[in-house]
């Protein structure tokens, strides 16, 4: 495993990030959560809306009875819409101690932006939350560039804590239709610029494209899976959240085209070099990855051994 550090946390960070979204049953999720810990992860990511709120109570379940927890990074995220607003973010941050059985986040992510809601509203009750010790350090996901700037921008202006994270998508495969709504891409010239200017911190969920750069196969195999998952609540006409319906495009395929090339050059998969591609930014960059099972911690793992030169990796994508 390779680590990282966020400014304003002592912990050092995974520089892969295990997807807590996905584990139903706890014997199947320790199993896995011990695999992670033995591979040397340590940083969780959790929702408050993930399964209603069974993953974190799971989470709970588990490092109380391993008694891990100093050394675990567990992040938070809540305040989703329809109750991404400042009372949302207390109300759900509550209900995510208690179900994870902790009284402080390391990391808390507001799950969603509000436009309708000015930013210095969101930026106090931030702090009020950092303030009580619930929470350590804080950010936003899927929030645009424009919003994290002025709400960072008020928060130095009052002297508060800014957002130290930014949560969006970024993979090699750019996003061309959002997962679900609200969600955005980092794989922006301005949003990249930025972040390596401010060396701000950048968590990416879908880091690997969702299985976009795997055999077609398999990545058909996954798409049909996650249509067929998402059949029940999807409304008439939506896309699924599947790798074709959110990454295929020209430009995508010419993006697989070239990290195919380079991972013929380095005896790697193509996935291996989709992996890397996010976790060799030039700020810290961190990757969401969501294993259901052993197997896919340990296929992932290779994309921490290889460098990209930032030559290549604007090569890779096509910049």
């Amino acid at each position: 495993m390779k680590y990282n550090t966020i400014q304003g946390l002592e912990k050092k960070i995974s520089k892969l990030i295990l997807g807590n979204d996905n584990q139903t049953e706890y014997d199947s999720a320790a199993e896995l959560w011990d695999h992670w810990i033995k591979v040397g992860g340590n940083a969780f990511d959790n929702a408050h809306i993930y399964g209603g709120g069974l993953m974190e109570k799971l989470l709970g379940e588990w490092h109380t009875k391993r008694n891990n927890r100093e050394s675990l990074v567990i992040i938070a995220k809540g305040a989703h819409t329809p109750n991404c607003n400042p009372q949302g973010v207390s109300d759900q941050l509550t209900e995510s101690l208690e179900r994870l059985k902790i009284d402080c986040a390391d990391i808390y992510i507001m799950h969603r932006d509000n436009i309708d809601v000015p930013v210095d509203e969101f930026i106090d009750a931030l702090n009020k939350e950092k303030d009580k010790g619930r929470i350590k350090i804080f950010g936003g996901s899927n929030w645009t560039l424009n919003r994290f700037k002025d709400a960072n921008n008020w928060a130095n202006k009052k002297n508060n804590q800014p957002m130290s994270i930014l949560n969006n998508n970024l993979a090699l495969s750019k996003m061309i239709q959002p997962l679900w709504d609200g969600c955005i891409s980092s794989n922006d010239k301005n949003i990249l610029k930025y972040l390596e200017e401010t060396q701000t911190a950048h968590l990416s969920w879908s880091s690997q494209g969702r299985g976009y750069f795997l055999p077609p196969a398999i990545c058909q195999a996954i798409e049909d899976r996650i249509t067929a998952e998402e059949s029940s609540w999807r409304k008439p006409g939506e896309h699924s959240s599947g790798p074709l319906s959110c990454f295929d495009s020209e430009d995508n395929r010419e993006r697989r085209n070239r990290a195919n090339k380079f991972a013929s050059e380095l005896d790697v998969t193509t996935q291996n070099i989709a992996g890397a591609w996010p976790l060799n930014q030039s700020f810290p960059s961190f990757a969401l990855i969501g294993p259901r099972k052993i197997d896919e911690i340990d296929t992932s793992l290779p994309s921490l051994d290889i460098t990209i030169t930032k030559e290549k990796t604007n090569w890779l994508n096509l910049n």
